[in-house]
């Protein structure tokens, strides 16, 4: 006689699918959140649409409407271009205009300042104050070109105004600083060039003379040169070294936790 079949039952209990797919869901969102985040950085004066677009596109995510493991790179690229199309759009303007004022303040500021030293006969250094300060003024002029050509290229990626005046207007001085060290460097002997070593003898220019003038000294003009290329370098130092400290500074936040 054969034994009867015994089918072993055990309670099944319902998985936690919820969490689950809340945990799948999570790098979607979280980069959907940086998206938003950018809108709102934007200060757009439409951003509500844009902003309940990538709301919705969460709940989507958080409910199981759409598959993030499959479709979520291409989602999130999509949403991406999107997004930076209408920020594109929408700061044209802003981008164009808040540098200028910013150049616009320096430029005035620089020209109150310029009249009050050519009255001085005041020293740095053992060394006329015009003279350094019109190093710093070349090294300005070479950062504000710099400044002028992402302008007018829209290269510029910051969106709010405060951000881009400051470009204008503080990064310029940045330039005026690194204008003045190539100024010491050179003044140090550090770097040593003939012709800007030679600030007594070279030939002056005489088309810088104007009337009753006798021209500035070839020398002083190179050294000027120098400094306006110390202003254009601006550009490449700044933003890496912006990026370097931010390292360090995450490196630092994840030792400390």
């Amino acid at each position: 006689m054969t034994e009867p079949v015994r089918f072993e039952t055990r309670e099944i209990y319902p998985q936690e699918s919820g969490r689950g797919m809340v945990a799948e869901a999570a790098p979607f969102v979280a980069r959907v959140e940086r998206l938003m985040i950018r809108v709102r950085s934007a200060k757009l004066k439409d951003q509500g649409q844009m902003i309940d677009n990538l709301q919705a596109w969460i709940d989507r995510a958080m409910t199981g409407g759409i598959d993030v493991l499959r479709d979520g790179e291409q989602i999130i690229a999509t949403l991406s271009e999107n997004v930076g199309e209408m920020i594109h759009a929408r700061t044209m303007l802003r981008r164009v205009v808040s540098p200028m004022v910013g150049l616009s303040v320096l430029a005035g500021s620089l020209a109150a300042v310029t009249v009050t030293v050519a009255g001085l006969d005041a020293l740095f250094l053992s060394t006329p104050l015009e003279i350094v300060f019109a190093a710093v003024i070349f090294g300005i002029a070479g950062s504000a070109f710099s400044v002028l050509l992402r302008t007018v290229t829209m290269q510029l990626e910051y969106t709010d105004k405060v951000a881009l005046l400051m470009v204008g207007l503080a990064r310029p001085l940045v330039g005026g600083m690194l204008a003045l060290a190539v100024f010491a460097l050179f003044g140090a002997g550090v770097i040593s060039l003939p012709l800007v070593s030679d600030q007594e003898t070279t030939t002056r220019i005489a088309f810088l003379a104007g009337k009753g003038g006798t021209g500035i000294f070839a020398g002083q003009l190179a050294l000027f040169a120098f400094a306006f290329g110390g202003g254009i370098l601006e550009s490449f130092i700044t933003p890496r070294f912006s990026r370097g400290v931010t390292r360090v500074a995450d490196r630092l936040s994840s030792a400390t936790e």
